[in-house]
């Protein structure tokens, strides 16, 4: 459990690494070991052999020894065995027992001994006509063995080493040409899930499978930052639609479509500002109405596109006297009102008397040169009333009063 457990918080560039030097090293133990056990018995196997020979050979020459009772012969037979490092100890008994000669050091013969001194004992009956007239007991240490076993665990550790080490360069390679393709890709998705940015691509420097997956995945953020692209575009292009189209309403309802001149509805808002304005800075407006004189007759004569053509060269001349403070409207058929914020110097009688001098001029209109006058009314703010509805009425009036005297002149609400 602690080991899946610590397995799963890696990464997976070191779950390769891990995975490939642990089955490295677990092949390579199973196989050192098999190999190790079956040198380990057979070394053995061959030291106890070379013995076995050895007091074979010694048992059948001092055979004639032991009949003829031949203690110095038995004892240099003995001696040849010194040329042997292994063996520690030789005796020979004869079949009561007694020891007739021996080579070596004394030592205890009992097993429990030799085990303890890592000795072992080969023994060989010796044997004339099918009597056994003695014993030949050979002592060996397990000296050859034991350095073979070391030398070989020296090699089998140098083995693993090495092995331990090909495998770490072997993960290390599988990991950067697998493993890091996609500790890369995971990278490019966590970056575009943070970010948004599906302009951001994975490295694609392999092949194969992995090669592939990279294709796919960027093909998908390529085509998903394509329909973003698309879908920017077609939001920006209905934005852009509904602007013109908000802009076309907000032109329908507060300028007039012929004139383009702001209608009744932004004028009147207009007029209340400016009034509001004079009252905090105690100033003054006027308001003028203006109608065109007999612009029946030209519909009549001349036709209602002429009559619409002359509306729109009226709308013009009069904007030519607004400056940025003042407005200019045409609040139906032939009428029109301005409004002027009058400053100290501003006199509304010149003012008035331009806007009668426009109309002194023809107005060429259809391969037609028209002469249409106006008649103005104005009311003043505050003298002549405190709110758009009594200054309208009053210009109106005023304007009336204008006609009643003979048109195109002016008249100021007394």
């Amino acid at each position: 459990m602690m080991v899946t457990k610590i397995f799963s918080r890696l990464t997976i560039d070191q779950k390769i690494v891990s995975l490939i030097v642990l089955v490295s090293l677990f092949s390579i133990i199973i196989t050192i070991g098999g190999l190790s056990l079956n040198h380990f018995m057979s070394t053995q196997e061959n030291t106890r052999r070379e013995v076995t020979i050895v007091s074979d050979v010694i048992a059948s020459n001092i055979t004639a020894a032991i009949i003829f009772r031949d203690n110095f012969a038995a004892k240099e037979l003995l001696e040849a065995l010194r040329a042997q490092s292994a063996i520690e100890y030789a005796q020979v008994t004869d079949e009561q027992g007694n020891v007739i000669a021996k080579f070596g050091r004394n030592i205890d013969m009992s097993a429990s001994s030799l085990v303890k001194q890592d000795l072992f004992q080969v023994q060989v009956p010796l044997i004339i006509d099918s009597k056994q007239i003695g014993i030949l007991s050979v002592v060996a240490n397990n000296n050859h063995f034991n350095q073979q076993i070391k030398l070989y665990l020296m090699v089998v550790i140098a083995v693993i080493i090495i092995a331990f080490l090909f495998s770490i360069l072997l993960s290390t390679w599988v990991q950067r040409r697998f493993a890091t393709p996609i500790v890369n890709l995971a990278d490019v998705a966590n970056q575009v899930a943070k970010s948004g940015d599906y302009s951001l691509r994975a490295p694609q420097e392999v092949g194969g499978e992995i090669g592939q997956l990279l294709y796919v995945f960027n093909d998908m953020l390529r085509k998903i930052d394509q329909r973003d692209q698309e879908l920017e575009a077609l939001v920006k292009n209905r934005t852009c639609e509904l602007e013109m189209l908000n802009q076309q309403l907000a032109n329908q309802a507060y300028y007039d479509c012929l004139t383009k001149l702001p209608n009744r509805t932004l004028f009147e808002d207009r007029l209340k500002q400016s009034i509001a304005h004079a009252a905090r800075e105690s100033s003054k407006v006027a308001l003028m109405f203006i109608d065109l004189d007999k612009f029946k007759q030209v519909n009549d004569s001349w036709g209602h596109a002429a009559g619409d053509e002359l509306l729109c060269h009226v709308a013009r001349r009069l904007e030519q006297q607004c400056r940025s403070m003042d407005s200019v409207a045409r609040i139906g058929g032939d009428e029109f009102t301005m409004l002027f914020i009058l400053e100290e110097d501003d006199d509304i009688n010149e003012i008035s008397r331009r806007i009668i001098e426009l109309f002194q001029v023809p107005f060429d209109i259809l391969d037609l040169s028209l002469m249409v006058t106006i008649s103005v009314g104005v009311a003043i703010y505050p003298t002549h009333g405190y709110d758009y509805d009594i200054l309208k009425l009053k210009s109106d009036e005023a304007m009336y009063k204008a006609k009643r005297l003979g048109r195109n002149q002016f008249c100021i609400h007394q």
